[in-house]
């Protein structure tokens, strides 16, 4: 026979996991503007590196702003943000988001990246500079100091690096989505500005770096506190319920 603390033990747990499931996910507070470019670059500055060909451009349709190559439609709304050029360049588009003085867990960055390399393979040194002798055809997404140089990459500068290409990776695709947990990151900068970038250099053939739904979200405190609390409540009901009509009577003391 089931002893009846083991199965009131295994049904709680297993109750609380259903109850937490069942729960409304927490609201979220976003702390990024205008994540899928329909405002156009509101929000976002972009900087090119001194004697670059091309920019971030608004995309839309199925072809590149500037060379007309064949993209991807924009994964959200209408239009994303993309890097296109005639020729070389190194190209950075930044928004700086304040890191909340309080963070319960949860905080995330989401975005859709799409990278057309149109060389045969990727190349990345240590450096945004696209004028280097060294080959460069690379994209990344960092979050990185305010204060920091646009285009640096500085261990000191870059507080989390969240993506880059290889060598290796494939060359052309389709918009993927990419996700990071920024708990760790912001609970060491508690309302502290931080910096999102997206960077594409390229010095060998063109390239595209299309970008779109970027979201740094964390849950809402209180939301997170009744989502919990109403479940445990609501396990705590069962519970009672459970052992009224199962287990027997405890007499006596211990």
């Amino acid at each position: 026979m089931t002893h009846p603390f083991t199965f009131g033990t295994r049904f709680a747990a297993a109750a609380a996991l259903a109850l937490w499931a069942a729960s409304p996910a927490p609201a979220q507070i976003v702390l990024t503007t205008n994540g899928g470019f329909e405002s156009g670059f509101t929000g976002w500055t972009r900087a090119d590196q001194l004697g670059s060909l091309g920019t971030f451009a608004l995309q839309s349709g199925t072809t590149s702003p500037v060379n007309g190559t064949s993209v991807p439609a924009p994964p959200g709304g209408l239009q994303a943000a993309m890097t296109d050029a005639a020729g070389p360049g190194s190209h950075v588009l930044y928004q700086d988001f304040v890191v909340p003085a309080q963070i319960v867990s949860g905080a995330m960055l989401q975005f859709d990246v799409f990278v057309g390399n149109r060389a045969t393979a990727y190349s990345n040194p240590a450096t945004l500079d696209f004028s280097t002798p060294t080959l460069n055809q690379q994209a990344r997404v960092d979050v990185i100091s305010p204060t920091a140089d646009p285009f640096s990459v500085a261990p000191a500068d870059v507080l989390m690096n969240v993506y880059q290409t290889i060598p290796g990776n494939p060359l052309v695709g389709g918009y993927g989505t990419i996700g990071a947990d920024l708990t760790t990151l912001f609970n060491t900068h508690l309302g502290s500005t931080l910096r999102l970038r997206f960077a594409e250099v390229d010095n060998v053939n063109s390239f595209q770096l299309g970008v779109d739904n970027v979201v740094i979200a964390v849950p809402e405190p209180s939301s997170v506190i009744l989502c919990g609390v109403g479940a445990f409540a609501g396990l705590a009901g069962v519970v009672r319920r459970r052992g009224r009509g199962h287990f027997p009577p405890v007499r006596g003391g211990l």
